[in-house]
């Protein structure tokens, strides 16, 4: 991890500015750990802030950047303290800066603290934060004027010393004669991409894992890169403290890599290619699978679409999968995996749930990624559109260019697309309630706005204690996503509760895969299927494949 430089220290920060490392660093060094500070256990009756910030900060670590977005809207709408309405705002603007690249977004959200939460402890990081915003994406002069506003306004602010430094430095880009291509802002995503291996999450919080393989079993100290254990029948990892013991051994580590010279290697009788990070805390053990990412799409395609589908609609889903995955894993730099093996990520079930077919799909495309603007894209994909795709900013927050909504015919009449689901009003209360709200008992609800694809927008909570407003999916989360399947939907209130009745399943944005598979039986190939879905792309292939 680098840290900002001392004044005098000859570096080349223009360099070290625009690398992602750089920000990573930046945003998670000086942003994330305030949360801690602000975080304050709520008062009783009020909107849970604390169970809010949690929620968000676990949806950004498992890649869910517009579902962390609407969290931290949902805190800066209903907290009753002024600072962490302030500094779920800051989350907002540093989440559009640092996952979604949307820099525009990101300044209006940090302009907003600094007018609307002037003394708040957050206005001074939305200052900082703007600055170097503007500094990465090439507005030198802007961001010099804001380095040295938060010198002049928090003399002795934390980051006095760094708003001198990028001060400075933003001076002297000011002042070089540069081509118009060097000032443009660096774009993330690159066509040679050097490591597209893909940490995976497999299982965590155990107790003991039991590795067997064909081959004998090897165990590395994951810095030395030397082997301290080794073995040809199976090793049980346990905890000694908070270091790993190898069959009983402790090994003087809290991290080892497993590889075997076998295909496979089994973790707790399940299959997997490539190797194994195993993770010691002081409550339990977590396994990672470091596997390259077109192997480790063979244990996707065929959990997120069944196998027996038309060839080109696997093909679609192995693209899309892909490019979600490398997306993610550019994010997740300071982390110790890249995603997760469930429903939070993409569902992986490593080698025993391989199938030729899918297979096939992967070989097919191998390499081949959606990019927007130059820049890999975050390929949502749900069940069924149930005949109109949504905008992702009507589903959360951001607005996405390519995540526009479009009809869909494809999705409209697939079998058992039709859904009806019955809540109470009591069970209404409680089940949004345990997600930090603070709702009386509920006596209606009612739509708040609709869009084109015929979704609701929002919903309106009307209860003893005043009427609460969420964002339509939102609420579709909190009362239950596999019940309640979709947004797009009509109520119909009685006096104990509502029966909804809808289309379609998901949240609606990016491809259906039901739609995917009707295109593909109607003889569109893949590409066709993805630029349907997924608004003004390219389908490029990475030359490092």
């Amino acid at each position: 991890m680098r840290i900002l430089p001392k004044p005098g220290l000859i570096i080349s920060i223009p360099a070290i500015a625009r690398s992602r490392a750089m920000r990573t660093c930046l945003f998670f060094v000086l942003i994330l750990p305030v949360f801690f500070v602000y975080a304050e256990k709520a008062a009783i009756g009020a909107y849970n802030d604390v169970r809010g910030f949690k929620t968000a900060a676990g949806l950004l670590n498992n890649g869910m950047y517009l579902e962390a977005l609407s969290t931290y809207q949902e805190i800066s709408d209903y907290s009753d303290k002024q600072d962490n309405r302030a500094r779920a705002l800051l989350f907002m603007g540093t989440t559009y800066s640092l996952y979604l690249d949307q820099y525009d977004a990101a300044l209006k959200q940090f302009d907003k603290i600094i007018k609307t939460y002037p003394t708040s402890q957050a206005a001074s990081d939305a200052l900082f934060n703007s600055g170097m915003v503007l500094y990465e994406t090439g507005k030198f002069k802007n961001a010099h004027a804001f380095f040295k506003k938060y010198m002049e306004k928090y003399p002795d602010g934390l980051r006095r010393q760094s708003a001198e430094v990028w001060a400075d430095s933003a001076k002297t880009q000011m002042s070089e004669i540069r081509e118009p291509e060097e000032i443009a802002s660096v774009p993330l995503y690159k066509r040679d991409v050097e490591d597209t291996n893909i940490r995976v999450l497999i299982k965590n919080r155990a107790e003991k894992i039991t590795i067997h393989s064909e081959q004998n079993i090897s165990l590395y100290n994951p810095f030395s890169k030397k082997m301290i254990y080794s073995s040809s029948e199976p090793v049980i990892l346990t905890k000694k403290g908070e270091q790993l013991a190898a069959n009983g051994r402790k090994l003087d580590l809290h991290m080892c890599m497993v590889k075997t010279d076998g295909k496979t290697i089994l973790v707790d009788n399940r299959g997997f290619r490539g190797d194994l990070t195993i993770l010691a805390d002081s409550k339990s053990l977590s396994v990672i699978n470091n596997i390259p990412v077109e192997q480790y799409l063979y244990g996707v395609v065929p959990k997120e679409m069944p196998h027996s589908w038309a060839k080109e609609a696997l093909k679609a889903q192995a693209v899309a999968a892909r490019t979600y995955a490398l997306y993610i894993k550019d994010k997740s730099a300071d982390k110790p995996y890249d995603v997760e093996s469930t429903t939070t990520s993409q569902v992986y079930g490593g080698f025993d749930s391989e199938k030729e077919e899918s297979n096939l799909a992967v070989d097919e495309t191998r390499g081949q990624v959606i990019t927007y603007d130059g820049r890999l894209i975050i390929a949502y994909f749900h069940s069924s559109s149930g005949g109109h795709t949504e905008d992702s900013k009507n589903v959360w927050i951001a607005d996405l260019p390519y995540l526009k909504g479009i009809s869909d015919s494809f999705s409209a009449n697939i079998p058992n697309g039709q859904w009806s689901f019955f809540v109470s009003y009591n069970d209404m209360k409680n089940l949004l309630n345990k997600y930090g709200l603070n709702i009386g008992q509920i006596r209606g609800l009612n739509a708040a706005g609709e869009s084109q694809s015929g979704r609701l927008l929002g919903v309106r909570v009307v209860a003893n204690n005043g009427t609460t407003e969420l964002k339509s999916n939102n609420f579709r989360i909190k009362v239950g996503a596999t019940s309640l399947k979709s947004t797009l939907l009509k109520m119909a209130p009685d006096r104990d509760g509502i029966l909804f009745t809808g289309k379609g399943y998901g949240h609606g944005v990016g491809m259906s895969q039901w739609g995917a598979n009707m295109m593909a039986q109607k003889g569109f190939g893949y590409q066709d299927i993805l630029k349907h879905y997924y608004q003004s792309v390219k389908i490029v292939a990475l030359s490092s494949q």
